[in-house]
């Protein structure tokens, strides 16, 4: 069978599982049925241009050092020798510039699906942790705290507008412990909304990881466009 093993960053390799609908074939998240190469899909298509007489590029690209997963790539569809790869030239250009891409449409998914949370009144936090939940992204694979400084310098999130507090309608004779006794009050009302708040998305998350689709099938994927 005509098929090239190709060296990509791990995290990256559980997006792809995802958007190439891969099956697992064992225990290990990163052990993936084979990739049919096809140009019917973003990814795909990218990885055809680098593979054709790939290019050695004249200036340092960047490190693949990380690249420690393999995506397994079948050729069947095409003449392997189309590709120039009959000698092994599967060169660090190519590499690194296919994992840069999916980098960036993984970058740029984490920061739409943030967006989506927000706007539903989900803290940044908690829909970091949701995103990697879904793609099975571990801290030794690509770490929280990184996800939230990309977040936090790319997302451009809309700040959330404060409401206007209410007048009061106390009288001005009310007595001072009436006054601090709907104060208390108040910060209990809203310590109890935080908390329906986080159950309320904690319950929305766990229906979504349930879900027999892939997230892309979904109305809430579709939603960006």
């Amino acid at each position: 069978m005509k098929r090239i093993d190709f060296p990509i960053r791990p995290y990256l390799l559980k997006y792809l599982q995802v958007h190439l609908k891969l099956a697992r074939i064992g225990e290990d998240p990163l052990q993936l049925e084979d990739y049919v190469l096809s140009k019917a899909n973003r990814f795909g298509l990218a990885l055809d241009l680098l593979l054709r007489k790939p290019v050695k590029s004249a200036r340092h690209e960047g490190s693949i050092d990380d690249c420690t997963a393999t995506l397994g790539v079948n050729l069947r569809n095409f003449n392997a020798a189309y590709f120039d790869l009959t000698r092994g030239k599967l060169t660090p250009y190519a590499i690194f510039q296919f994992n840069d891409t999916v980098d960036d449409h993984f970058n740029a998914e984490l920061y739409w699906w943030v967006g989506k949370h927000v706007d539903r009144r989900a803290t940044i936090k908690d829909a970091i942790r949701s995103f990697m939940v879904f793609y099975d992204i571990m801290e030794d694979d690509r770490s929280y705290e990184s996800l939230r400084k990309l977040v936090q310098r790319n997302a451009e999130l809309v700040p959330k507008k404060k409401k206007k507090a209410k007048p009061e309608n106390f009288s001005m004779n009310s007595s001072q412990k009436i006054g601090e006794v709907s104060r208390k009050k108040g910060v209990v009302s809203q310590k109890i909304g935080v908390m329906s708040h986080k159950d309320m998305f904690r319950s929305v998350r766990e229906q979504l990881m349930r879900l027999p689709i892939a997230l892309f099938e979904t109305e809430f994927y579709h939603a960006r466009s």
